[in-house]
C-alpha cells in the first residue's frame, strides 16, 4: 500500500497502480528470486539430486504465490516441501541444517501470505506444522547421520520459530488493523447514508410546516370571508346564505384537522422557529447584507412586479433556493464573483445563481463530512411548489444553480381581461368614429342626417349607459367572486 502510494504521487489519476495487481506482481517476483536461489543451494551447497530438488523446490516457491489464492492449500504444499527438502542431500557439518536460508525466508514469507489473507488460525497452524516438521525432519536426520550435531538444529529450528513468529504476530496486527479499518469505513458510509436520509426527511417536515403556515393563513382568510359575507350583503338568498356557512364550517374542520397535522409535524426545537417567514421581496435585503459582509456578489431582476401573482409558498421556496444556493457559493467557492438572476415574466419565476471558481473550499468546508445536503433541500424546495431545479459545473469552472418555479393562475385571467377591456375601447371608439363621420354628411341631406346623427348620438349615449351598467354588474359579481 505505502509502495503504491509512492508511485501514484508521479503518474496521472487515470493511470494509478492498483493495489491487488502490485502485490501480485511482487510475490510472483519474489518466488521466481527465491526458486533460483533455493535450488542452486540446494544443488551446490548441500548435494541434493538436482532433479529431486528442482521439484521439491518449484513446489516450495511456487506455495506464494498459490497462498495467494488457496491460503490453506499454500500453506499445506510449503509444509510438505519443508520437510523433503532437507533429507535429499546428505549432512554436511557447519551447513545450517534442517532450515537452509533460502528455504527459511521462503517459508517466513509464506506465513507471512497466510497471515494477511487468511483467518489468523490458519496461520498460525501453517507455523506450527513448519516447526514440527522441521523437529521431526531433524529426528530422523539424526537417527540417518548419527555424527549430526542435535545442538546445531535445534538452533536452528529457535531460530526460525522466532523469526517466523515474529512475522506472524505481525501479519496478524496489519489483518485486524486492514479488518477494523474497512469496517469503520463501511460504518462511515452507512451513517452518511442515514445521515442523508435524515436531512432530506427533516428538510421536508420543515417545507410542510411552512406549507402549512400559509394554508392555515389562507383557510383562515376563507373563513373570515365565508362567515361575514350574509352581514356584508344582507340582500342575498338563504340558499346562498346556507352555502356561505357550509364554506365557513368546512374551512373551520380544516383549521381544526391542520392543528393536528402540525402537532406532528414539529419537533423540540419547534420552539425556536417562531420568527415569521421570509418573503420573496426580502432577498434584495439577503444580497445587501451579503455584500457588507464582504462578499462580491451582485444581482440583476427583469420582468414585471411581483404582486398577486406570486404565490406565498412560491416566494418562499425562492427565497430559501436564493439563500442556500449564496451560502454554498460562499462556502465552496471563496473569493469568488456570485452573480444572481432574477427574471419574473412569463408564467414561471427564473432564478440563476452562478459563481466563479474562486480559491477552492474553505477550511471549515473540507472538515464536514456530509455534503451535497443544501442541493437536496434546494430541489425539494422547488418540487414542493411543482417547479424544477438544476445544478452543476459551467465551462469556465464555476458553479450555476438554475431554478424554475412556476407562478400562480392569476396572471392569465389578469391578462385576458386586460385585453378583453382593451376590445371594448376600441369598439366605443369606433362607434364614435363612425358617429363623427355621420355628422360630417352633405348638406342635402342635412335635416335628415342631423336627425340620424341626433338619433345615433342617442344610441350612442344609451349604448355607453348599458356599457356602464354591464361594467357595474361585472364589478358587483367581482366583488362578490373576490368575497366569496
Amino acid at each position: 500500500m505505502l509502495l503504491s502510494k509512492l508511485f501514484d504521487r508521479f503518474l496521472p489519476p487515470d493511470r494509478r497502480f492498483n493495489p491487488e495487481a502490485l502485490a501480485w506482481v511482487a510475490v510472483i517476483f519474489t518466488a521466481i528470486v527465491m526458486l533460483a536461489v533455493e535450488s542452486s543451494i540446494a544443488v551446490g551447497v548441500h548435494e541434493a539430486p538436482v532433479a529431486l530438488a528442482f521439484i521439491v523446490t518449484v513446489i516450495h516457491a511456487g506455495s506464494m504465490p498459490l497462498s495467494m489464492l488457496r491460503p490453506l492449500f499454500g500453506a499445506i504444499l510449503s509444509v510438505i516441501a519443508c520437510g523433503v527438502l532437507p533429507l535429499l542431500g546428505p549432512y554436511l557439518s557447519g551447513a545450517p541444517w534442517p532450515w537452509m536460508v533460502p528455504m527459511m525466508i521462503t517459508q517466513i514469507l509464506i506465513i507471512l501470505i497466510v497471515g494477511l489473507r487468511a483467518h489468523w488460525g490458519v496461520a498460525l497452524a501453517a507455523l506450527l506444522a513448519s516447526i514440527a516438521i522441521s523437529a521431526a525432519a531433524a529426528v530422523f536426520g539424526h537417527i540417518q547421520y548419527p555424527e549430526s550435531g542435535s545442538d546445531s538444529s535445534i538452533v536452528n529450528i529457535v531460530v526460525f520459530s522466532c523469526i517466523a513468529g515474529g512475522f506472524y504476530v505481525a501479519a496478524v496486527i496489519v489483518q485486524q488493523w486492514h479488518l477494523i479499518r474497512s469496517q469503520l469505513l463501511q460504518e462511515q458510509e452507512n451513517t452518511a447514508e442515514e445521515h442523508s436520509k435524515r436531512v432530506v426527511v427533516e428538510e421536508k417536515t420543515r417545507i410542510a410546516r411552512e406549507l402549512h403556515d400559509i394554508v392555515a393563513h389562507s383557510m383562515s382568510i376563507i373563513n373570515i370571508q365565508a362567515s361575514s359575507a350574509p352581514f356584508r350583503h344582507p340582500s342575498i338568498d338563504s340558499d346562498v346564505v346556507k352555502e356561505f356557512e357550509d364554506i365557513s364550517v368546512s374551512a373551520r374542520h380544516a383549521l381544526t384537522e391542520m392543528r393536528g397535522l402540525l402537532g406532528v409535524l414539529r419537533n423540540d426545537d419547534a420552539g425556536q422557529q417562531l420568527a415569521p417567514q421570509p418573503k420573496f421581496s426580502e432577498v434584495e435585503g439577503l444580497v445587501n447584507k451579503a455584500q457588507q459582509a464582504g462578499v462580491n456578489v451582485t444581482m440583476e431582476r427583469s420582468g414585471g412586479p411581483l404582486d398577486r401573482s406570486l404565490r406565498d409558498s412560491t416566494g418562499l421556496a425562492g427565497y430559501r433556493i436564493v439563500q442556500e444556493a449564496l451560502s454554498n457559493a460562499i462556502r465552496h467557492a471563496t473569493d469568488s464573483h456570485i452573480h444572481i438572476m432574477i427574471d419574473s415574466g412569463g408564467t414561471a419565476l427564473w432564478i440563476n445563481v452562478v459563481n466563479t471558481a474562486g480559491n477552492g473550499t474553505s477550511e471549515v468546508t473540507k472538515n464536514e463530512l456530509h455534503r451535497h445536503q443544501g442541493l437536496i433541500g434546494m430541489r425539494e424546495r422547488a418540487a414542493s411548489v411543482g417547479g424544477e431545479l438544476r445544478t452543476g459545473w459551467n465551462r469556465d469552472g464555476g458553479f450555476e444553480v438554475e431554478a424554475v418555479l412556476p407562478l400562480a393562475v392569476a396572471d392569465s385571467r389578469k391578462d385576458n381581461s386586460a385585453k378583453n377591456d382593451s376590445g371594448k375601447s376600441t369598439s366605443l371608439k369606433t362607434d364614435s368614429d363612425k358617429t363623427g363621420s355621420d355628422k360630417t354628411g352633405s348638406h342635402t341631406n342635412a335635416g335628415a342626417d342631423s336627425r340620424n346623427a341626433g338619433a345615433d348620438t342617442s344610441d350612442t349615449g344609451a349604448d355607453s349607459t348599458g356599457t356602464g351598467i354591464d361594467e357595474a354588474s361585472v364589478q358587483s359579481q367581482g366583488d362578490e367572486r373576490s368575497n366569496a
